[in-house]
């Protein structure tokens, strides 16, 4: 039977419970009506959430998850202790986790596996595209810009300030890139295949960020290397 695709009815599967993790301070728990456990607990002064599924399809199965501010610090199977990617097992619930009565939790997950912080009005079809396969299994499609970016689409709210990571990774991004860009001028002295290092770095990194460091792109860092890397192709092109 598919799941009633109504949020609010999302909201009451979550109730309280009993932290089991040390260090975690809330804890709350949702069962399906297929059986697909599903637990959320937080540490809110360290920004720390850990996410854990036991899906009815895979009886015995336990995967867990753990969040720091919008950044996964580690994924693994429980039983086994194995680190394996997670986001094909908790993208399928993206829409029950985002229905948890607790704001500053899903804040801290900050997207991660599709995860938002939704208006507690927000209603089924307005902002979300919903899918149902089966079951066990919800899939939501945030718009593009939400997807793109992460939390919200306006990237310059206080929400979406970019964290202390985060910055040091596009320093470092930044700093290879422009040493790339030099380097190679230095040593070819052609402007026109500067621009095109630059900017194709610039896609590259966006791309980093999103897939490999499972975030959203640094957009600044992005459109700094394409702005460059534009300057020096049509310098070059130009003048020679």
């Amino acid at each position: 039977m598919p799941y009633n695709l109504e949020y609010e009815k999302f909201r009451t599967w979550w109730k309280r419970s009993r932290p089991s993790t040390q260090g975690f301070r809330k804890c709350y728990q949702a069962k399906t009506p297929s059986g697909d456990i599903l637990q959320i607990e937080a540490n809110l002064h360290e920004g720390l959430v850990k996410l854990q599924l036991e899906p009815v399809t895979e009886k015995g199965a336990c995967y867990s998850c753990t969040i720091k501010k919008g950044t996964i610090i580690r994924e693994r199977e429980v039983n086994t202790g194995v680190s394996i990617p997670l986001k094909k097992k908790f993208e399928p619930f993206k829409i029950i986790f985002s229905a948890l009565p607790d704001e500053e939790a899903l804040k801290c997950i900050g997207g991660v596996y599709g995860i938002l912080w939704l208006p507690h009005t927000v209603s089924s079809t307005k902002d979300l595209e919903v899918e149902t396969t089966n079951s066990s299994e919800v899939k939501v499609k945030p718009n593009f810009l939400k997807k793109f970016f992460g939390k919200s689409v306006n990237i310059f709210s206080k929400n979406n300030l970019p964290t202390w990571k985060e910055v040091k990774d596009g320093l470092q991004d930044s700093a290879l890139g422009f040493s790339l860009g030099g380097f190679l001028y230095y040593h070819f002295f052609d402007f026109v295949l500067l621009g095109w290092v630059l900017a194709f770095y610039g896609i590259l990194s966006g791309g980093i960020d999103w897939i490999f460091r499972k975030r959203r792109p640094q957009i600044l860092k992005v459109l700094l290397f394409l702005g460059f890397g534009s300057y020096f192709f049509y310098t070059g092109y130009t003048l020679y």
